[in-house]
């Protein structure tokens, strides 16, 4: 029986460690392409996260000037030299007065409010409440209404979670608006972003 070469068993050596050799290389091929996968996906998480983070703190700012916005008057400008009208001080003043008890009441919630309807409440004639409010609050009586349902708006927004549960145009209804289209544009022109992401920025 004949014995191995030594020229074959030098042969099968060489093969094998062909073998290994191609193994190690495919093995850190794929080494190589996971580190280079795991990479990638790293620095683009990296990116998301910050700019997640800058949105938030976009908001955040957004969300803190807000708060420091008092008062109905922030977003309008007021007459810087008031003008004469023709009504005396005594009606001016009796009609300020239930001007007045109608915010506290919030009387302009109502989506049927309007000047012809308000002047009967308050006991005057449309013209001088036009130029009561305009003289003394330096907006029209449109503007002063929806300046005072925005304003409330803020507030219910702000202090009521129970808000998250409606839809824009339940809420726009509740607060005096005849749409929500309505109420998100006047909102987002009053406070720089609409109802919808100012809720969704609260709740973050």
């Amino acid at each position: 029986m004949d014995k191995p070469s030594i020229s074959s068993s030098n042969n099968a050596s060489s093969m094998s460690f062909l073998r290994k050799d191609a193994f190690i290389v495919t093995k850190e091929s794929s080494y190589s392409s996971k580190s280079l996968f795991f990479s990638v996906v790293s620095e683009v998480a990296i990116l998301l996260i910050n700019y997640h983070q800058r949105r938030q703190k976009k908001y955040q700012s957004m969300l803190e000037n807000i708060t420091k916005k008092t008062g109905i008057n922030f977003y309008t400008v007021a007459n810087s030299q008031p003008r004469v009208i023709p009504v005396s001080k005594e009606i001016m003043d009796a009609v300020l007065l239930k001007l007045n008890a109608f915010e506290q009441q919030k009387g302009y919630l109502s989506t049927s409010i309007n000047l012809n309807s308000l002047s009967k409440i308050l006991d005057t004639n449309s013209s001088y409440l036009s130029k009561i409010i305009n003289n003394t609050k330096g907006k029209t009586f449109k503007n002063y209404l929806n300046d005072l349902r925005i304003e409330n708006a803020l507030q219910e927004l702000k202090n009521n979670p129970q808000n998250k549960k409606f839809t824009i145009e339940a809420i726009a209804f509740d607060l005096g608006f005849k749409s929500a289209e309505s109420f998100s544009k006047k909102f987002k022109s009053a406070y720089g972003m609409y109802p919808s992401k100012f809720m969704k920025n609260l709740a973050a």
